[in-house]
């Protein structure tokens, strides 16, 4: 009996641990961000963009991490604002744009790549895009315009 009683709690012990380890049946993986971040968008490469803001200020503070969950860049304001950053393989494009913006287009060293918009924003938040920038080219720059439903430039830079 106490054999029995034994292996019964070596068998419920192993089938927690187990459950404990499966995925919760889930297609997409749940990844964890700074502290207090909410996660904003996903650049087609696969770099997370994740959103936060401060209560007490008011500031719009964005950190992009690769696939890998490592730090790229961040950008830090009010907006409207532009900052790059990063590594030069893996250049980071972070836009804190004005109010009504809807699509956010960087012309780098001759490429147009449309920056991906930011979601699960406060609607009273500035809306906010990212890029991550291919290598840049020895000769030439970078420009970004930032547009409205309408079409209409609502910052260039």
């Amino acid at each position: 009996m106490r054999r029995t009683a034994m292996l019964a709690t070596i068998v419920v012990a192993a089938t927690v641990a187990l459950a404990g380890c499966s995925s919760g049946g889930g297609d997409e993986e749940q990844v964890q961000g700074p502290h207090g971040y909410t996660l904003s968008a996903r650049s087609p490469e696969g770099s997370l963009l994740w959103w936060d803001r401060s209560p007490e200020s008011g500031l719009t503070d964005l950190i992009l991490e690769d696939p890998d969950g490592r730090f790229l860049a961040s950008c830090l304001g009010a907006g409207p604002l532009l900052c790059v950053a990063g590594p030069d393989a893996a250049k980071g494009a972070l836009v804190i744009a004005p109010a009504g913006a809807e699509r956010a287009v960087m012309t780098w060293y001759g490429q147009e790549i449309e920056l991906t918009r930011g979601e699960n924003v406060p609607d009273d938040a500035p809306p906010v895009f990212v890029g991550v920038m291919p290598p840049a080219q020895a000769e030439g720059g970078y420009s970004l315009q930032v547009l409205d439903g309408a079409g209409t430039v609502v910052m260039s830079q």
